[in-house]
């Protein structure tokens, strides 16, 4: 019997969907209740006292706080504040960001019902601690909930109702922690306020399940972007530290820069950049990852938190990517997409297009549902990207090549050797960053992938699953950079064997490729809108989501 954190048990009680995400799979985001929360609960802790009154043989007085388990119960936890009244009992205090109920009404709980002055998921979490408290030799019959929403205090007697709601919900832990996931929860208010919304995706599971009509309205709850920024640091020489709650990057030109890490959601270094321990800890403890790019822009490695214990995923991901029709159908999934993203950039952006290409390209779509091996697979989709390359220049608008010089020759890399090609290849590494983190977020293995071949060191899922975005993200900042002058011809390093972007002009591009993904458009499945970044993670959640059988199939995006 595996022994449940007490904190668990509240996120059970509100819904059995979000305990298994929390606590089976190890996922957790961020909102603006749980970090408010935070702020407030570290508020109290350093300005709590503690009581005067206890046990003195144990303790000498009340402590502040109190970890406890009990094997037989089959819980854990810590207890935050803990009161002790006049007559010798113990009363677990826990504190609550929401406001109370009115009280009007009891709740009931299964066949139990609970006093209506609390939430029922609050106080079954209470009366855990209290029963905690009981199995350490604590005597204790009751506890206390604040809420700060409207400032009430309510104290939450142990009924037998309560006791046995409690009991019931630590035994129906236990068996989730050996269960699929739960199905979502069906049009409730409770999604609109969860934490991991935008991780469960309630009302987009059970439409891509075939659980909905699709007649009914999405309700979007996920958030259309993440605020939150990445920091370029490419001067040779710069040191990032950390300092307080700030991010402070020193230049070799004495200049300082400083910024708030909660502002912050990735850090790239290029070349020769340094990054202290301290900083590297803080970002790890915060779900800050951390890039680390050669001068050039080549990907060479990622620092990341353990992300999370959803070894679940990685279990499904090793065991499903060994099934060739799995891996075929993915496969064959991401080159269609690919391939008719490409032909919506040419349809979009050529000039004076040849119908007959557009046509070619929807024809060699067809041909990869039709394909039956890896090899033939490969066949058609390096048709269709010789075919693409070929018309890539028209779609450029660059005035400023000088008479003799040549702007794109093809596709070319290792090193690219003109500017278009340079270009190409720092987008797709930041693409590949930006995916990389969207897998291992969801707890994928960004190595081991369907269809790109396995090497070592090589982030072959990340390979797979960047395909269907290549033209719509990466294509798509280079052409908007050369079209608009962002970038122009005297931004280019030019060499017999090489071509490279100069240290400014790299900057610049920097920013229009955040633009890029910071970016909203309108999901063409689920018709709302969400930036470019999002949908990384949107594509990384569903595959895990097919991996584990909580969708019936993987689709990856096609633009319109």
């Amino acid at each position: 019997m595996s022994i449940i954190p007490i904190r668990m048990l509240n996120e059970l009680s509100y819904c059995e969907r979000l305990f298994h995400l929390m606590h089976v799979q190890g996922l957790f985001e961020q909102s603006a209740d749980t970090i408010e929360g935070t702020m407030q609960h570290n508020r109290a802790e350093r300005h709590r006292r503690p009581s005067d009154v206890g046990d003195v043989t144990a303790w000498g007085q009340a402590p502040r706080s109190l970890t406890l388990g009990d094997e037989k119960l089959g819980i854990i936890g810590k207890l935050d504040a803990i009161r002790v009244t006049d007559s010798g009992l113990w009363e677990p205090v826990e504190s609550k960001h929401s406001s109370a109920p009115s009280g009007d009404a009891t709740f009931r709980v299964g066949e139990w019902v609970l006093d209506g002055s609390a939430w029922p998921n609050d106080q079954i979490q209470l009366c855990a601690q209290g029963l905690l408290l009981q199995a350490n030799g604590f005597p204790c019959e009751a506890g206390r909930l604040h809420y700060r929403g409207n400032r009430k205090t309510v104290r939450i007697q142990w009924s037998e109702d309560l006791v046995a709601a409690t009991l019931a919900t630590i035994r129906r832990a236990q068996e989730l922690e050996s269960s699929a996931m739960p199905g979502p929860l069906v049009n409730s208010d409770k999604c609109f306020r969860c934490s991991l919304n935008q991780v469960c995706l309630p009302h987009e599971t059970m439409l891509l399940g075939g659980l909905t009509d699709g007649a009914s309205k999405l309700r979007d709850i996920v958030p259309s972007r993440d605020d939150l920024g990445t920091v370029y640091v490419t001067e040779p020489g710069s040191r990032v530290s950390k300092r307080g709650y700030e991010l402070v990057v020193q230049l070799p030109t004495d200049e300082r820069l400083e910024i708030p890490l909660k502002d912050v959601r990735h850090i790239s270094l290029f070349g020769n950049v340094q990054a202290t321990t301290q900083l590297i800890h803080e970002c790890m403890s915060q779900g800050i990852s951390i890039s680390y790019l050669t001068s050039g822009g080549r990907l060479v490695g990622m620092v990341h938190d353990l992300v999370t214990k959803n070894i679940h995923v990685r279990e499904a991901q090793f065991r499903r990517f060994r099934d060739e029709e799995v891996r075929m159908h993915l496969a064959k999934s991401v080159v269609r997409a690919k391939i008719l993203n490409q032909r919506t950039m040419l349809r979009r952006n050529a000039q004076h297009m040849d119908a007959s290409i557009l046509a070619e390209m929807s024809e060699l779509a067809k041909r990869v549902v039709r394909s039956a091996t890896a090899s033939s697979l490969l066949g058609v989709e390096g048709m269709a990207a010789k075919a693409y390359m070929a018309a890539f220049p028209q779609m450029l608008r660059v005035r400023d090549v000088p008479e003799g010089e040549i702007l794109m020759n093809g596709r070319n890399r290792r090193p690219p050797k003109d500017p278009v090609n340079a270009l190409l290849s720092l987008a797709y590494s930041l693409l590949e960053r930006d995916m990389y983190v969207a897998l291992a977020t969801a707890g994928l293995d960004p190595l081991f992938g369907f269809y790109h071949t396995i090497v070592p060191g090589r982030p072959a899922l990340v390979l797979d699953m960047m395909e269907p975005f290549r033209a719509i993200v990466a294509d798509s900042v280079v052409i908007r950079c050369l079209n608009t002058g962002v970038i122009q011809w005297d931004d280019f390093y030019i060499g017999p064997e090489a071509c490279a972007l100069k240290p400014n002009a790299r900057k610049r591009f920097f920013q229009a490729y955040e633009r890029r993904m910071h970016e909203t458009v309108t999901h063409p499945v689920f018709q709302y809108k969400l930036s470019y970044r999002r949908m990384l993670e949107l594509e990384a959640r569903f595959l895990a989501r097919f991996l584990m059988d909580d969708i019936p199939d993987y689709r990856p995006i096609v633009t319109r």
